[in-house]
């Protein structure tokens, strides 16, 4: 019996352990920081030159923090609606799926010798509709398309 209960117990650590490991890791992808590979570009042109693209193809959204020293513009949140599909087969024909979502996003521009680096990181959080969650903000991971979006703008705005 004893045992058991200790073979019980130790299983149940290690278990709980790798749990522990498993969320850590969802955390670190919801940040952004696992896709950062896909979210980074680089640019033959000096840092003004990159800068001032970066902020014109930011036009239209709110500017939370501009450090030009630093190289970092954030945006304010825009809030809108979800697109992501979260109910079932069944009842997706009666219910609503729209839930309320909001994003940011959070440019970093790196000047290097011949070349400037630009990574976005785009912060997506969903409320959904109902029930006690509707009153909190839940982190989701973003889907790859603002970073994508902005990183082609800003290299329309370079041109060739």
């Amino acid at each position: 019996m004893k045992i058991s209960y200790l073979l019980f117990t130790v299983s149940l650590i290690i278990g709980s352990s790798g749990c522990l490991f498993t969320s850590h890791d969802q955390a670190r992808d919801l940040s952004g920081n696992s896709r950062s590979s896909q979210n980074l570009k680089s640019f033959q042109a000096d840092f003004e030159t990159v800068w001032s693209a970066a902020i014109i193809a930011l036009d239209g959204m709110p500017l939370e923090k501009i450090d030009k020293e630093k190289g970092v513009i954030k945006t304010g949140w825009i809030e809108g609606w979800s697109q992501r599909e979260a109910r079932s087969v069944l009842t997706r024909g009666f219910l609503d799926d729209t839930w309320k979502a909001r994003r940011c996003l959070i440019v970093t521009i790196s000047p290097h010798d011949t070349f400037c680096s630009v990574k976005v990181i785009c912060r997506e959080e969903e409320r959904p509709r109902g029930g006690s969650s509707a009153y909190r903000w839940r982190r989701v991971q973003s889907s790859g398309e603002m970073e994508e979006e902005f990183l082609t703008h800003v290299e329309e705005i370079l041109g060739p």
